[in-house]
C-alpha cells in the first residue's frame, strides 16, 4: 500500500516527459494533447515557493496548536505513559488529515501533505522516546527510530522523512560506536564502510523495487547522502577535527586552538584525495552527473583541507588563482563540449532529446500511446518512423 496512487505517478512522468519531448519539437502539439487524455493526472498543482510557504505555515499551525493543548492539559506531560498516548494519538490525527487531503483533494507534495507527514512521523517517535526509560542510550532511540521513519518513507515516499531515518542511523552508529574504548579509532572505517554498504544495498533495491518511479527521489537522496558520508569519513580535515573535538580535555586546561595530530595521517591524506579521485573516474566512466559532481567538489575539498594545514600564499591569492583556474576551465569545457565529445555534451540532459530514447520503459509507454491515439493522416513531424517524432534516418 502507497499513499499516492502509482499510477497517477507514473503519468504524471510521461507528462513530464512528454512536455520535454514537445518543446524539443519531436511530438506535434496534437499528439501532446493525446498524450494527456490518455494519461490523466489529477493531482493539485502548485509552485515550488507555494509548496514551502504552505510547508512552513503547516507546521507552524500544527505546533502551535499542539503547544496550546499541552499548556492547557499539563497533567498530561507530567505522566509519561499519558503524554506518550497523547502523542500516539496526535500522529494518528495528522495520519489521517493526510489521507483525507490525497484522497479528497488530490495533494501529491504540495506542502501540507509533506508537513503533515513530517509532523505525524516526530510526533510518534516523540511518543516512543516518552515512554522510554530516562537513561535509555541515545544510539538506542536513534536505532529504534530507523524502522519507524524508513515504514513512513516506503508509504509517503517522502524525501524529509527517509533524510530523518539517514540521519537516525548514522547517529546511532555514531554514539555507539563512542561506548567502546576502540570506538573514536574506529568511527572513520565504519563510516566508510557502512557507508559504502548502504549505497550498495540501494542501488540492489533500486532495481527490485516494484514502483521505482514512486520512490526515485527518496533512493536519489540516499544515495547522495551515503556517498558524502563516505567521502567525508576519509577526509582528513574532518577525521582530525572532530578528533579533537571529542578528545578529553584534563579539568581545568582549555581545548587547544588546534585539532592533535591523528593516527596513521597517511593513510587519511591518501583517502582525501582517493575517494573523490574514484568518485570523478566512476562519474566520467559511467556518464553519471552524481559521482561527477561528487567526485569535483571531493578534489575542490581535497585541495582546501591541504591549503588549511600547509598555507602557501595568502587567503585572497590562493582565491584568485583558483577561481581564474576554475572560471577558465569551466569556459573551455563549455566550449569543447559544443558538440559532443566521448559521450559528453554541454546541452543539459533534461532538455536532450537523446535522453529519451534511451529510456526503454518511457519509450514504449509513449509508442503505446502514439498507436492508440486517433491521428489524422497528415500529422507527421519530420518525417520519422517513430510516431512522426524523427527518430529515423532521415532525422
Amino acid at each position: 500500500m502507497k499513499a499516492y496512487n502509482p499510477e497517477h505517478i507514473r503519468n504524471r512522468a510521461v507528462r513530464q516527459q512528454a512536455d520535454r519531448w514537445q518543446r524539443e519539437g519531436l511530438l506535434h502539439a496534437d499528439q501532446l494533447t493525446g498524450i494527456r487524455q490518455a494519461y490523466p493526472v489529477p493531482f493539485r498543482d502548485s509552485n515550488v515557493f507555494a509548496e514551502i510557504g504552505s510547508f512552513l505555515f503547516t507546521c507552524i499551525a500544527v505546533g502551535g496548536a499542539y503547544a496550546l493543548v499541552v499548556l492547557l492539559m499539563t497533567d498530561i506531560v507530567n505522566n509519561s505513559i499519558s503524554f506518550g498516548a497523547f502523542n500516539a494519538l496526535v500522529s494518528l490525527g495528522l495520519m489521517a488529515l493526510v489521507y483525507n487531503l490525497i484522497r479528497r483533494y488530490n495533494f501529491y507534495r504540495n506542502g501540507p501533505d509533506n508537513a503533515l507527514t513530517v509532523l505525524a512521523a516526530s510526533f510518534l517517535l516523540t511518543a516512543i522516546n516518552v515512554v522510554l526509560a530516562n537513561d535509555t542510550a541515545l544510539w538506542f532511540r536513534c536505532l529504534l527510530a530507523v524502522p519507524v521513519l524508513l515504514i513512513f518513507a516506503a508509504y509517503y515516499g517522502d524525501v524529509i522523512v527517509t533524510f530523518m531515518a539517514l540521519l537516525a542511523f548514522y547517529v546511532g552508529i555514531f554514539t555507539g560506536l563512542l561506548e567502546f574504548s576502540w570506538g573514536k579509532a574506529a568511527l572513520p572505517f565504519v563510516l566508510m564502510a557502512v557507508s559504502w554498504g548502504l549505497w550498495f544495498l540501494l542501488k540492489q533495491v533500486r532495481t527490485r523495487v516494484p514502483d521505482p518511479i514512486y520512490y526515485t527521489d527518496v533512493f536519489s537522496m540516499a544515495e547522495w547522502f551515503a556517498l558524502i558520508v563516505l567521502a567525508a569519513g576519509g577526509n582528513y580535515f574532518v577525521v582530525r577535527e572532530l578528533n579533537g573535538v571529542l578528545a578529553e580535555i584534563p579539568l581545568g586546561q582549555p581545548r587547544p586552538e588546534t585539532a592533535p595530530q591523528i593516527n596513521l595521517p597517511w593513510l587519511f591524506w591518501i583517502l582525501t584525495f582517493l575517494i573523490p579521485g574514484v568518485y570523478t573516474y566512476l562519474g566520467f566512466v559511467r556518464k553519471d552527473r552524481m559521482f561527477v559532481i561528487l567526485g569535483i567538489l571531493g578534489l575542490a575539498a581535497a585541495s582546501t583541507t591541504v591549503r588549511y594545514y600547509y598555507a602557501v600564499l595568502p587567503l585572497s591569492v590562493h582565491l584568485t588563482l583558483v577561481g581564474t583556474a576554475l572560471v577558465g576551465c569551466a569556459v573551455l569545457a563549455i566550449r569543447s563540449l559544443r558538440q559532443p565529445r566521448y559521450g559528453f555534451t554541454d546541452v543539459p540532459d533534461e532538455e536532450s532529446p537523446r535522453q529519451f530514447f534511451l529510456n526503454a520503459e518511457m519509450l514504449s509507454v509513449i509508442s503505446a500511446t502514439g498507436a492508440t491515439m486517433n491521428r489524422q493522416p497528415d500529422m507527421k513531424f519530420g518525417g520519422g518512423d517513430f510516431g512522426g517524432g524523427g527518430a529515423g534516418k532521415g532525422y
